[in-house]
């Protein structure tokens, strides 16, 4: 081949290379002419990947990723929440310009030749823009509350045998804690669910009334007069039934009459003053409760001892319990009190001595808490009265068995410090009883005009105490 030939066929091979990179060249521009029309990759909005999309695929993108339900699970059953229901609401307007201002940021030519070489280009994150309604995902999250919680349920009375069913646990929805589960499920791109916080809730603690409503049903048979009245002495809750009506005093004010004995002696009982307190309160003797009647006077003068007694309980507040004059003696005379002066129910009570079942549960209550080493009792008469006196008190009423009445409702075993009392019309017990469900006062009286059977009262008073042990000894309490 000539010198000629050669460089012809040299020119021609430039010419054809050049041709090709030019084309090369357009290709590659036109390319990345494209290319710079999409967000650059590893560049996210709001959490999601839009490397790659046009604004309006990463518009769509990011509208159907946080468009969609979010999974809510109450105790893992799934509870599908709109966002929309919650006006969730992306700015999407705000985080695509930033996303196209930092493409459009990237200079044509350096961003071709790193295009050319796969070059990483760096971006930085859109942070997330949007917008919720707290208070519809607070009424969201109240109505799902309204439909899923299970409420606690208190203890069931059982009429056939005076016991209780102990209660039931519940649970229930904690809104506040749940509110800010939900809405990170409702701002993440990935994590679309959340576990809602879910309290677990004890049994109902029993309540007196609980128990008051079984005793009426039990009692609404009962042909004559029926009074209860109950006092919690840990919480100090309470619950009557005709507990401000008038009755006999009989033998249960004997437990005045032996306050009134501590209030009086400066010393510890002696041998005499113990015999008349334990004659008087464990066999309900009359005439040493009359003996006492005058230690309290100070001297030979039972009448005046009763005075002592009645404005001494008056000024404790017991204004329905009295006694005018010792036991089996005449009467000159009675008090009126709000009990006795009720026209709608009258048992009849003796004028010589009355109390009423509030007053007299109350007192022991006053008795329970002086033991202790506080009260009423040490309040109203300090330094005549002490804790160490309370206790003995206690004790002596301890010492009454006769195995019925408050005693038969209680297991074998159970301290019981009561005092018991009867005419032929009236029949009550009122005491302490100390149970490992814990501590209370109850006092109990039925009433029939003419005459009230022993083999009706007894069981009746009996079946009062039964329940109201199975109620403060319940397995929850």
């Amino acid at each position: 081949m000539s010198r000629r030939g050669a460089i012809v066929w040299i020119e021609w091979g430039a010419i054809i290379v050049t041709v090709v990179a030019v084309a090369m060249l357009v290709v590659q521009l036109n390319s990345y002419s494209n290319f710079r029309e999409r967000f650059p990759a590893g560049l996210t909005v709001a959490d999601v990947p839009v490397g790659g999309l046009t604004q309006e695929d990463a518009a769509r993108q990011l509208s159907a990723v946080y468009s969609s339900e979010v999974d809510l699970y109450y105790q893992g059953e799934r509870i599908p929440l709109n966002p929309a229901d919650v006006e969730f609401t992306l700015e999407l307007t705000t985080m695509l310009r930033e996303a196209s201002e930092q493409r459009d940021a990237i200079k044509f030519w350096p961003g071709f030749w790193n295009y050319l070489w796969n070059r990483p280009v760096t971006v930085n994150p859109v942070t997330r823009l949007a917008t919720y309604s707290e208070r519809r995902l607070q009424a969201i999250l109240a109505s799902i509350a309204a439909g899923y919680d299970e409420p606690a349920q208190p203890p069931v009375p059982v009429p056939v045998t005076l016991s209780f069913q102990p209660g039931a646990p519940g649970y229930q929805l904690n809104i506040e804690a749940s509110m800010p589960l939900a809405a990170k499920a409702l701002l993440s791109p990935t994590n679309r669910q959340a576990t809602l916080v879910v309290d677990q809730m004890a049994p109902l603690p029993p309540r007196l009334p609980i128990l008051g409503r079984l005793l009426e049903n039990h009692l609404a048979s009962f042909a004559g007069v029926h009074a209860f009245y109950i006092i919690d002495l840990q919480t100090g809750d309470t619950y009557g039934k005709n507990q401000d009506v008038a009755f006999s005093g009989t033998s249960i004010v004997k437990i005045p009459i032996m306050l009134e004995v501590f209030r009086k002696l400066d010393h510890a009982p002696n041998v005499e003053e113990t015999r008349l307190l334990t004659q008087t309160i464990t066999e309900s003797g009359n005439y040493t409760a009359n003996l006492l009647l005058d230690v309290i006077a100070g001297k030979d003068d039972g009448m005046l001892g009763a005075k002592i007694l009645t404005e001494s309980m008056w000024y404790l507040g017991l204004k329905n319990t009295f006694i005018a004059v010792p036991y089996e003696e005449e009467i000159p005379g009675t008090y009126a009190t709000p009990a006795n002066q009720r026209t709608d129910i009258n048992t009849l009570p003796d004028p010589k001595m009355q109390t009423t079942p509030e007053d007299i549960a109350t007192l022991l209550e006053m008795i329970y808490q002086c033991a202790a080493g506080g009260g009423t009792l040490l309040a109203a008469y300090p330094g005549s009265i002490t804790p160490d006196e309370c206790q003995y008190m206690i004790e002596l009423l301890t010492q009454n068995r006769i195995g019925s009445l408050i005693e038969a409702g209680v297991p074998e075993g159970t301290t019981v410090a009561h005092k018991h009392g009867w005419t032929a019309e009236t029949h009550g017990d009122a005491g302490i009883v100390f149970s490992p469900g814990g501590n209370y006062v109850l006092a109990e009286f039925l009433h029939t005009p003419g005459w009230l059977e022993w083999q009706i009262s007894s069981p009746l008073l009996a079946e009062i105490s039964r329940a109201t042990y199975s109620f403060f000894n319940l397995q929850e309490r």
